[in-house]
């Protein structure tokens, strides 16, 4: 059984290959057809290909955990230095603000869809 975490972990990935179909005579006939059009059209490095590499990222960044974590930090700082000046009635405070922070937060959500 997981115990619950405020640090969220990064989840296992699957390795993925998308197989091709390699035909060497139809590739040596492209090539062919490639240099000859390049040589019909004045193009001077006919025999050298340009490859281009990029190094994009695919998936988008996540949300920023960290803001969140000192969020939640700050919120029980403050609940434990409430409790410790005014005693048990700021707990009655959080479970009043909770239900309506809650209760904002998702019929946001409701609205966007």
């Amino acid at each position: 059984m997981k115990l619950p975490s405020f640090v969220k972990l990064p989840g296992h990935k699957k390795f993925t290959i998308a197989p091709r179909y390699y035909d060497p005579i139809k590739e040596e006939i492209m090539e062919r057809t490639e240099m000859i059009k390049r040589e019909i059209s004045g193009e001077e490095n006919f025999g050298i290909r340009a490859h281009k590499i990029t190094f994009d990222r695919r998936s988008s960044p996540g949300p920023n955990t960290s803001g969140l974590q000192i969020v939640i930090a700050l919120i029980l700082g403050l609940g434990l230095l409430g409790w410790l000046y005014f005693g048990n009635s700021i707990l009655h405070v959080f479970w009043l603000i909770i239900p309506v922070y809650l209760f904002l937060k998702f019929k946001k959500k409701g609205a966007r869809r």
